[in-house]
């Protein structure tokens, strides 16, 4: 008996272990699915890269989990006054000279993001109507004077000089579908905005994620000439069909009053004709009153008179 009981007792255990390990890996798995929490795991290996690399200048590739091997992060560290003399062009992402940072930092550190086909449409949503047509690249700029603790930095970018996003050429029939797209921090799309030059985007945010989309094009245009095929059949086919019926109402129809008349004019010449009716005992017989044709006999013959007879 107690055995027994110690026996259900460890797989209640299990069972309890086992829906606890499974909600805290559909949390962690949730959790990942937001960009802004994505943000804050990167920037904490970033900061940990910038400890160990404080080569200034150079950009270094961020060694992420097993779980993000679809995500490619690099950080790259520069002194605030090379930052206003020169500005930065790293990862694709070029910042024009000249630009103030939002606190003052005497380092400023950049880090950026390259997702890939599947960790973008993963991240991020857009609407049924579009489709990627680059991955999503993000940059967000960090004070690194103290490197244990990067603080988020905002830049003030003019409209007649913006940050410039550069993607790698993509093959496309029509370029004047392919757009610019800026995300919000939870992943949602917040403006759309037209290339400036082939495959480039400009804006004038501190930070983000941007990628090129394009217009996808309605599946009924693509089946549009099978579809007409089809229905040029069906107008063959319901053209063929009412022609055979109507042809077959036609032939009942003469039958008919083919039929018709000929019953008419059997009416008529039954009425020409008149038969009388003659009781013969109980029973009614038809009998005709006249004879048309007077019975005559065709050999004429002697016969003997009375006086000759004995």
């Amino acid at each position: 008996m107690g055995s027994t009981i110690n026996t259900n007792l460890r797989l209640i255990v299990i069972v309890f272990c086992v829906v606890i390990s499974n909600l805290l890996h559909s949390m962690v798995h949730c959790g990942n699915n937001n960009i802004d929490d994505l943000d804050d795991l990167i920037r904490s290996y970033a900061a940990r890269d910038t400890t160990t690399r404080r080569q200034t200048g150079s950009l270094y590739a961020i060694s992420l989990p097993s779980n993000l091997s679809d995500i490619k992060a690099s950080v790259v560290t520069v002194r605030n006054s090379m930052f206003w003399r020169k500005g930065t062009n790293f990862s694709g992402v070029l910042i024009p000279p000249m630009v103030k940072t939002t606190p003052y930092a005497k380092r400023i550190a950049f880090v950026y993001e390259s997702f890939g086909d599947h960790s973008s449409s993963v991240y991020f949503r857009l609407t049924d109507n579009h489709s990627f047509v680059s991955p999503v690249i993000g940059f967000t700029g960090y004070d690194a004077t103290n490197t244990n603790d990067l603080k988020k930095l905002n830049l003030s970018i003019k409209r007649d000089d913006p940050i410039v996003i550069k993607f790698d050429p993509y093959a496309s029939r029509d370029r004047r579908r392919i757009r610019c797209i800026a995300f919000g921090d939870n992943g949602l799309f917040s403006s759309f905005s037209n290339t400036i030059r082939d495959h480039e985007c400009a804006t004038t945010n501190s930070h983000g994620h941007y990628a090129l989309v394009t217009l996808k094009l309605k599946t009924k245009a693509k089946h549009e000439p099978e579809l007409v095929r089809r229905n040029w059949w069906w107008f063959v086919l319901t053209g063929i069909g009412v022609s055979v019926i109507a042809v077959a109402m036609i032939v009942v129809v003469v039958k008919l009053v083919k039929k018709k008349r000929l019953r008419k004019m059997e009416r008529e010449s039954e009425k020409s004709e008149t038969i009388g009716n003659v009781w013969i005992g109980r029973s009614r017989m038809p009998a005709a009153t006249m004879v048309r044709t007077q019975p005559c006999l065709e050999y004429h013959e002697d016969l003997p008179s009375s006086s000759n007879i004995p």
